[in-house]
């Protein structure tokens, strides 16, 4: 298995404008986590990993679209997004949720899905990854039609990332289904439980006993984790392979427990980024 270049960018939204859309503090650490899970140089010895915290749609865009551009063939993209996600059944589209999302108008304020489809098709990575801990995020891999009339012939069609090549999502839920920001049993780390298991499954060593870590390892150790704490079918990840390289490597095995750094107090761009405490976001969906 060759070892290239591997490029991550990590998008989380953990406070909105709108009164309508409820804090979700366990991003805050889901993101710090992840940076450095990715960053070690033990585990996933990613060449960068930038992060996005808070970003408007504006922002949201620009950093995606900058970040795919710059992909070279010999490379792989990790983009991973935690936050609120949206479904809205008049266009079939699922909604990144970004700072000043506005419910009234989700196409005017809000990421769809679709924009995120066009930036992947287009980017010239070998090997695309997707990793999504929102609600209804399955339904970028699965595609959804909108409930309706007997009448289909205006419906919308369904909304799916299933066209681009070579891109490999694992999603935090099923289709249309919340997504738990419970944190994984034992956990202190205080982040969501998909996140939570994806760090605590990498910085371990349990999700393998030696060797790379592919994607298909993880999206099999997570999917063990959800059957052994009881989370229901709906709520358990979701992929797609759909033309991917499945055999990528994602990470390293480590033969022994990696600390990773606490997150400090404050950081540019995430204020008041505390520790959390121990059970943050226990039992509550990320779903408004």
């Amino acid at each position: 298995m060759s070892d290239n270049d591997r490029y991550a960018m990590l998008i989380g939204v953990s406070t909105y404008d709108s009164d309508r859309y409820h804090d979700l503090p366990p991003v805050r650490a889901d993101l710090h986590y992840m940076q450095a899970v990715l960053e070690s140089t033990e585990i996933g010895m990613y060449n960068d990993c930038s992060m996005v915290p808070e970003p408007t749609r504006a922002e949201m865009l620009h950093a995606i679209e900058e970040f795919l551009e710059a992909r070279q063939p010999s490379e792989t993209a990790l983009l991973y997004f935690s936050g609120h996600g949206e479904f809205c059944e008049a266009d079939g589209q699922l909604y990144f949720l970004t700072r000043d999302a506005n419910p009234d108008n989700l196409p005017g304020t809000a990421v769809p899905a679709e924009f995120l489809e066009r930036m992947l098709q287009s980017c010239r990575a070998s090997s695309k990854v997707v990793l999504l801990d929102c609600c209804s995020s399955g339904s970028v891999v699965q595609g959804w039609t909108a409930k309706g009339a007997a009448d289909t012939t205006d419906r919308p069609a369904p909304s799916t990332l299933l066209r681009p090549t070579g891109v490999y999502f694992i999603t935090a839920s099923d289709a249309l289904q919340t997504a738990s920001a419970m944190a994984p049993a034992g956990s202190t780390l205080g982040t969501s439980r998909f996140t939570g298991e994806i760090v605590e499954g990498l910085r371990s060593g349990r999700i393998k006993d030696s060797g790379w870590i592919t994607p298909d390892d993880l999206f099999e150790y997570l999917t063990s984790q959800m059957v052994r704490n009881g989370v229901p079918q709906e709520q358990r990840p979701t992929k797609s392979t759909f033309r991917a390289t499945s055999s990528l490597p994602l990470a390293r095995s480590v033969a022994r427990s990696v600390n990773l750094p606490a997150p400090r107090c404050r950081r540019p761009g995430f204020p008041g980024l505390a520790r959390p405490a121990e059970g943050t976001g226990a039992g509550r969906a990320r779903c408004p």
